[in-house]
């Protein structure tokens, strides 16, 4: 069974662990191996993870397998991009599942969560941005109901990713259809 948890500061060294381990797992094969240790020293450092714990703006949410932290989202208050100016949106920033925890609705649970939370803050979108390249990320959003509205660069050390930025309309959508 699945549950779903919000975590504050306390659990910044947990966190830091399973988001580099699961961006590893998810991406190390496409990224040169210094480029993507260089990223994970930065963007998993513990002392990261914590300042953004502490920050208002930012919500973690953990997936538990039985007490086993298998999976995380992080929902970030941040500007907004260009197609939903004016609207109140929220950006779903990370949401990953341990590798041997994809396919057993590690994700619906944490989008459920993120969707509940954003519905409850009164936001009217919500946003992110994914690889391109990345066709079952792609096609997970898709079925929650999130469409292309334009296209961003995400880089890791000397490579640069075409990512497409998805929106979610929460007046509209906001269920899946799985």
């Amino acid at each position: 069974m699945i549950t779903i948890k919000e975590v504050g500061p306390a659990h910044f060294e947990m966190l830091a662990e399973l988001g580099r381990k699961a961006f590893y797992e998810a991406f190390s094969e496409h990224n040169d191996p210094d480029d993507m240790q260089a990223y994970l020293d930065l963007a998993f450092n513990p002392e990261t993870i914590k300042k953004q714990l502490e920050d208002p703006g930012v919500t973690y949410l953990v997936a538990y397998w039985k007490d086993l932290p298998v999976g995380y989202a992080k929902l970030k208050q941040s500007d907004v991009p260009e197609k939903l100016a004016g609207k109140s949106a929220i950006q779903l920033e990370r949401i990953y599942a341990l590798q041997e925890f994809v396919g057993k609705k590690v994700g619906k649970a944490l989008m459920e969560a993120c969707i509940r939370i954003a519905k409850t803050n009164n936001y009217e979108a919500m946003w992110l941005g994914v690889w391109q390249q990345n066709e079952r990320a792609i096609s997970f959003y898709k079925k929650w109901g999130f469409i292309v509205i334009g296209t961003k660069q995400f880089i890791i050390g000397k490579d640069v990713n075409d990512d497409f930025v998805m929106s979610l309309d929460l007046n509209q959508n906001g269920t899946a259809k799985l």
